[in-house]
């Protein structure tokens, strides 16, 4: 991992950004096809990303104020949830991608996610894996307001082994 301070990473993010964008508007077609692998080359943290996002985003507006009305309001749509440490000791990578997904197509509304997680984490078992992950998404979607207030309607939860 390297030891930059974070913003010499969001800038070299900025600046591979700005080379694939340049190699899209040159022809290149594939230009942002291998982005990801040179994210994941480059060992930029969750923090590195959101950070260029933000610049990017604040480019576009004017004055002092453009970097803090990013923060105003509550996260867009498609914003992901990141995991405290906790929270990635205890869910499988499998198992987050798995409610992400289930987010992304409106299966699950950020309540829900945040219930799912509360169930993952009381479960006792770590990783979490992606068949807990499907049984626990199912039970909070099945059951609706009942897991939202944290009471379940069918008895104790009981974790299968």
């Amino acid at each position: 991992m390297s030891h930059e301070p974070q913003d010499d990473a969001v800038v070299r993010l900025l600046r591979l950004f700005a080379e694939r964008l340049e190699s899209y508007l040159e022809g290149d077609e594939l230009a942002f096809e291998t982005l990801g692998e040179r994210i994941e080359e480059g060992h930029y943290s969750g923090d590195d990303l959101q950070n260029a996002l933000w610049a990017l985003r604040s480019a576009g507006q004017d004055g002092p104020v453009a970097a803090e009305s990013a923060l105003d309001g509550a996260p867009g749509k498609h914003a992901l949830r990141v995991l405290s440490a906790e929270e990635r000791e205890t869910v499988s990578p499998e198992a987050w991608g798995y409610v992400l997904d289930l987010t992304r197509r409106g299966a699950l509304d950020s309540a829900q996610v945040e219930r799912v997680l509360d169930l993952m984490l009381g479960a006792g078992v770590r990783p979490v894996s992606l068949e807990m992950a499907r049984e626990l998404a199912s039970r909070v979607v099945l059951e609706g307001d009942a897991t939202d207030r944290g009471d379940m309607s069918h008895g104790d939860f009981e974790v299968i082994h």
